[in-house]
């Protein structure tokens, strides 16, 4: 019997770790990314925005490519924040149970929105970067379609569960 109680703990331990671990390694990846110079950020998006452009467009335009550009930007933002939102809310409904979940979604809320404010903030300090509000914005909705994603999907767990016993 206490051979069972172990197992589930150090199960519970793995996870735990491992959740926290691949946020961490996320979060690290979105510091890289916010971190680069402004030169080689716009070079790889109008590189890949050039090579979209081309197959959308017959003759892309140079309005064209920085359309698909803002887009392709702006895409990312949302995209990336997303998962960042969905694996902290991820982290923080494993660490915190029952009754707690609420406030570990609560904090799992205002960690994603430091970062999406504060990614932004620090890149007026790199060269070639700025701040920009829209981007936060981005970064926060992204967050919050995460989260939202990550609590619906529990809930409709705990129906099914519900529903098949």
């Amino acid at each position: 019997m206490k051979h069972g109680k172990y197992a589930k703990l150090l199960l519970e331990i793995v996870v735990i770790a491992a959740s926290v671990l691949a946020l961490a390694m996320l979060l690290c990846v979105v510091v890289f990314v916010s971190f680069q110079n402004g030169e080689q950020s716009t070079s790889v998006t109008m590189r890949v925005a050039g090579r979209i452009a081309s197959t959308v467009y017959e003759e892309p335009t140079r309005e064209k490519v920085e359309a698909v550009s803002l887009m392709l930007r702006y895409g990312a933002h949302l995209a990336l924040f997303f998962v960042v939102g969905l694996v902290t809310a991820f982290v923080s409904m494993v660490i915190c149970r029952k009754y707690f979940r609420i406030v570990g979604i609560l904090a799992a809320g205002g960690v994603c929105y430091l970062l999406a404010y504060y990614t932004e903030y620090y890149k007026q300090f790199v060269e070639g970067r700025h701040f920009q509000m829209t981007d936060v914005a981005l970064n926060w909705y992204g967050s919050l379609a995460g989260i939202v994603c990550m609590v619906v999907s529990y809930f409709l767990n705990r129906l099914l569960v519900k529903l098949s016993s």
